[in-house]
C-alpha cells in the first residue's frame, strides 16, 4: 500500500483542485462565437478576469488565425494618448507620420487576431479605431476587453460573469472556491474539511469575483479562514496589497472599482451612490424614486449606461425586471457618499417603501398577488434596511407604518412571523405609539405574544392598544382588538366576538393585507360546530375571490379551515387542504406551497397515515427546514412538525421513516405537488370516483372544463360561451380547486377520461 501524501495525512480534503482559468464551458461558448464574428467584446465588472479570459481564448483559437495573434494592453495609455500609436508599437509596425495607416499596412490581408485589452477609458477612440480597422483589413478579427460596450455595428458582446458559487460536490470545490484554494495553497497548507463551509461563505461574500478572491486568499499567510471571514465586513479596506507586478488598478479591490467609478459621468455616479443603499434588487420605479435628474437625461438612460459599463446587472428573475450590483460595488457606492448624502439616501429609501407597501396593500386583493409576492421576496432585504434606518433614527411612527402595512404579504406569506415579532418589539421600544399604525402594531405583537404562550404580555399590549384606539376614535383598531381578544378566549364566544368586530369595522373587510375578519368568522364557525353556516360563508368568500382573481386569502381560508376542523383527517378537511395547494400554485411562492403540503402531512398524521406524512415532510424539508412551515405561518401550531415526526417515527420505526422521508425529498416540484394532491393522476381512478368528482362541478363549470379538454384557451372559451374572459378564468380556477388539480393539463386529462367513460 502506498503512503498517503503529506497534506492528506494532515487532514486535507480529498479534492481535485481545478484552476478557474479553465472556465471550460465559457471558453467553448466564446470560441464558437468568435468563429462567427469579427469583433468579440468581452465585458464584465472590474476584477472579473477579462484579461486572463481573453488571453486563454486567444490561445485556444490561435490555430484559426494563420497570420498571427497580437496582444495590446491599453491600461497604461492615458486618455489623451493614441490607440493607433499603441497598437503600432505593440505589433512592431513601422510608423512614418500616420500610425493607423502603418497598422493597416502591416496587417494588410493577414488572417490574424488582435486583442485590445482594457478599452473602457478610451472607449470612443477604441470604437472608432476598431470600426475603421475592420473595414480596411477584411481578414482581421478583434477581441476587445472592456467594462463598457464599444457599441459599433460589428460588435458581438460576451458577458463574463463572476465565478460560479455552486456545483460543488463532496470531493470537489465550486469554481469560485477552487480559485481560492489554488491561491491559498501557495500561502499555506491545503484547507481542511472543517474549513470547507467557511471558504464557501468567503466566496459568497465576495460574489465570486476572481480579483477579490485572490486578494482574500493572499491574506491566509497571516489569518485562518474563519478570521478572514470575520474581517470581510469591510472588504474594500481589507482586500489590499495584491501582487507587486499587477497594474495599480488591480492591487486593491478599491482601486479596481474606483477605476470604473472615475469613468462614469457625475449623473451616473449619483445613481450608483443612491442605489447603493439597496442591499437587494431594485426596479426602474425604485431608481426613479431615488434620484431627480436634469432635463434631457432620464433615469432609464443612466441605468442603461451603468449596465453597459458593467456596474449594474439585470437580475436572474425572468418574470420581474430587477437590477443589482455586486456587493463590493455597492459598498464602494456607500463609501463614496458623504455622510449627509448617505442619510438622505436612507430617508429616501424609507419613504419609497412606505409608498410601495401602501400601494401593495391597496392592490393586494386581486389578480396581481403572484407579482407582489415575488416583489416582496426579492426586496425583503431593502425593507429590512428601511426598518433599520427607522430604528437608528428613533422613528417609531414610520417604522410602525412599514411593519404593519401588508404584514400578511411581506412577513406571514414568506414564513417570517418570528422576524416580524422581533422588529415589532424593537419599534415599540422606540416610543409610545400615537398613530393608528402604532396601535395596530401593539395589537399584532400582542397576538404573537399570546401565540408564543405569554398571555399576560398579550393582555398588556392589547390594553395599551385599546386605550390608544379610543383616543384615536379608530373603528378599525377597535375591531382588531375585539378580534384578537376573541382569539385569546378560544371558546364558543370567539366567532361571536369576531362577528361583533366585523360590525364595528363596517361589515366588510377593507384591508385584506392587515386582517380579514370574514375569514376568521368562517374558521370559527367551522371549529365550533356550525359546519353548514361555515361552509356557506366560506363559499361566499371563495366566489368573491374568484370574481376578482384573488388566490392568497382564499388559500389561507382553506388552510385555516382544514387545519381548524374538529376532524382534521376527515375527507372534507383534506379536500380543503388540497384545494388550498391547488390555489397556492397560482402564487408561485415556495413557502406557501410548502405550507399547504405540510398541512396535508399534518392531516395524514391524524388519519394516521405515517408513510404519507413522512413523505410529505421530505417534500417540504428543502423549502422550510426542520422548524416547519406551520409554525412560521400559524403560531398556534408551534409544535406541529415535531408532532408529525414523532407520530411517523413511532409508527414506522427510524429506518422506514427515513426511507419515506427521503422518497419525498427526491421528488421534483411537480411530483411533490401531485403526491400531495392524492398521488393519483387524473384517469387512474375508478368510473365511480370520476362520476363523484364530476358531480362536484356546477353545470357551467362542467361546460367550461369540457372546452378546456378540447384545448381551448380562456379567451376562446369566453368567445364560445359568450361570457367575459374574467368569468371564464374564474370557472377554470374554481374547477381546479374543487377537483384538487394543480394545472389545466390535469383538468384536460380528467375531462377526456370522463368523456371516454361515457361512450
Amino acid at each position: 500500500m502506498t503512503a498517503e501524501p503529506e497534506a492528506r495525512r494532515r487532514g486535507a480534503l480529498p479534492v481535485e483542485y481545478t484552476s478557474f482559468v479553465d472556465r471550460k464551458a465559457q471558453l467553448a461558448a466564446a470560441k464558437a462565437t468568435l468563429g462567427q464574428t469579427r469583433l468579440l467584446t468581452v465585458v464584465g465588472a472590474g476584477g472579473v478576469g477579462k484579461t486572463r479570459f481573453a488571453i486563454r481564448l486567444a490561445q485556444t483559437a490561435r490555430r484559426q488565425f494563420s497570420g498571427g495573434c497580437w496582444f495590446v494592453d491599453l491600461s497604461g495609455l492615458a486618455a489623451s494618448g493614441s490607440v493607433a500609436d499603441e497598437v503600432a508599437r505593440a505589433i512592431d509596425a513601422r510608423v512614418s507620420h500616420d500610425a493607423f495607416a502603418a497598422v493597416t499596412r502591416h496587417l494588410g490581408d493577414k488572417h490574424g487576431l488582435l486583442i485590445l485589452d482594457n478599452c473602457e477609458h478610451l472607449i470612443d477612440q477604441c470604437a472608432t479605431f476598431v470600426a475603421e480597422l475592420l473595414a480596411e483589413c477584411p481578414q482581421i478579427t478583434v477581441i476587445a476587453t472592456s467594462r463598457e460596450l464599444l457599441r459599433i455595428g460589428a460588435e458581438t458582446v460576451f458577458g463574463l460573469e463572476p465565478l460560479d458559487l455552486g456545483n460543488a460536490g463532496a470531493d470537489t470545490w465550486s469554481p469560485a472556491a477552487a480559485l481560492f484554494v489554488e491561491r491559498a495553497c501557495s500561502a499555506r497548507a491545503a484547507p481542511t474539511e472543517s474549513e470547507r463551509e467557511t471558504i464557501a461563505e468567503i466566496c459568497r461574500r465576495l460574489d465570486g469575483l476572481p480579483l477579490a478572491i485572490e486578494l482574500a486568499a493572499a491574506r491566509l499567510r497571516v489569518l485562518a479562514p474563519a478570521d478572514l471571514l470575520e474581517r470581510l465586513e469591510s472588504p474594500l479596506t481589507f482586500l489590499a496589497n495584491g501582487v507587486r507586478d499587477a497594474p495599480a488598478r488591480q492591487k486593491t479591490l478599491r482601486n479596481a472599482i474606483s477605476w470604473s467609478y472615475d469613468l462614469c459621468t457625475p449623473e451616473e455616479q449619483l445613481l450608483w451612490r443612491r442605489m447603493s443603499v439597496f442591499p437587494a434588487g431594485w426596479d426602474v420605479e425604485s431608481a426613479e424614486a431615488m434620484i431627480e435628474v436634469g432635463s434631457g437625461v432620464s433615469v432609464l438612460d443612466l441605468l442603461q449606461s451603468l449596465m453597459d459599463k458593467s456596474i449594474v446587472a439585470r437580475g436572474p428573475d425572468a418574470d420581474i425586471v430587477y437590477y443589482r450590483m455586486l456587493d463590493t460595488v455597492r459598498r464602494f457606492g456607500l463609501e463614496a457618499a458623504a455622510e449627509a448624502e448617505l442619510d438622505d439616501e436612507g430617508a429616501a429609501q424609507r419613504d419609497w417603501y412606505l409608498k410601495r407597501l401602501e400601494r401593495l396593500e391597496t392592490e393586494w386583493y386581486g389578480p396581481d398577488q403572484a407579482y407582489w409576492l415575488a416583489m416582496t421576496r426579492i426586496e425583503l432585504p431593502n425593507i429590512r434596511a428601511a426598518l433599520e434606518y427607522c430604528v437608528a433614527h428613533g422613528d417609531a411612527e414610520r417604522g410602525a407604518r412599514l411593519l404593519i402595512s401588508g404584514w400578511r404579504i411581506v412577513w406571514q406569506a414568506h414564513g417570517l412571523m418570528d422576524e416580524f415579532h422581533r422588529w415589532g418589539i424593537r419599534i415599540l421600544a422606540l416610543a409610545d405609539p400615537s398613530t393608528a399604525e402604532g396601535c395596530q402594531l401593539l395589537i399584532k405583537v400582542g397576538a404573537l405574544e399570546a401565540a408564543r404562550g405569554d398571555r399576560d404580555a398579550a393582555e398588556r399590549l392589547l390594553e395599551r392598544a385599546a386605550i390608544l384606539a379610543e383616543a384615536l376614535d379608530d373603528d378599525f383598531c377597535r375591531a382588531w382588538i375585539i378580534d384578537e381578544r376573541g382569539t385569546l378566549r378560544f371558546d364558543r364566544e370567539m366567532p361571536v366576538m369576531w362577528k361583533r368586530a366585523l360590525e364595528v369595522a363596517g361589515d366588510v373587510t377593507a384591508l385584506h393585507g392587515r386582517t380579514n375578519l370574514e375569514e376568521r368568522i368562517a374558521i370559527g364557525e367551522c371549529l365550533y360546530g356550525d359546519v353548514e353556516e361555515a361552509a356557506r360563508r366560506r363559499q361566499q368568500l371563495i366566489d368573491r375571490a374568484l370574481r376578482v382573481g384573488e388566490s392568497f386569502e382564499t388559500t389561507y381560508l382553506l388552510l385555516s379551515s382544514g387545519l381548524g376542523s374538529p376532524h382534521a383527517s376527515s375527507d372534507e378537511a383534506v379536500t380543503m387542504l388540497r384545494q388550498a395547494l391547488s390555489l397556492a400554485q397560482n402564487l408561485a411562492e415556495p413557502f406557501i406551497r410548502a405550507l399547504a403540503q405540510e398541512a396535508l402531512a399534518y392531516a395524514a398524521s391524524a388519519m394516521p397515515d405515517a408513510v404519507r406524512a413522512a413523505t410529505l415532510l421530505g417534500v417540504t424539508d428543502l423549502a422550510v427546514g426542520t422548524e416547519g412551515a406551520l409554525k412560521a405561518a400559524f403560531p398556534q401550531f408551534p409544535g406541529a412538525r415535531a408532532q408529525i415526526v414523532a407520530m411517523a417515527r413511532a409508527d414506522l420505526g427510524d429506518r422506514a421513516y427515513r426511507a419515506a422521508f427521503d422518497r419525498g425529498a427526491r421528488m421534483t416540484e411537480e411530483e411533490g405537488v401531485a403526491y400531495a394532491l392524492g398521488a393519483q393522476l387524473p384517469g387512474n381512478g375508478s368510473s365511480r370516483r370520476r362520476a363523484v368528482a364530476s358531480s362536484e362541478l356546477s353545470p357551467r363549470e362542467s361546460q367550461v372544463a369540457a372546452l378546456v379538454g378540447q384545448g381551448l384557451t380562456d379567451r376562446e372559451v369566453a368567445e364560445r360561451l359568450v361570457i367575459s374572459r374574467r368569468t371564464a378564468e374564474g370557472h377554470v380556477a374554481n374547477s381546479l380547486m374543487k377537483l384538487g388539480f394543480s394545472s389545466r393539463a390535469q383538468l384536460a386529462a380528467w375531462t377526456a377520461q370522463i368523456a371516454a367513460s361515457a361512450e
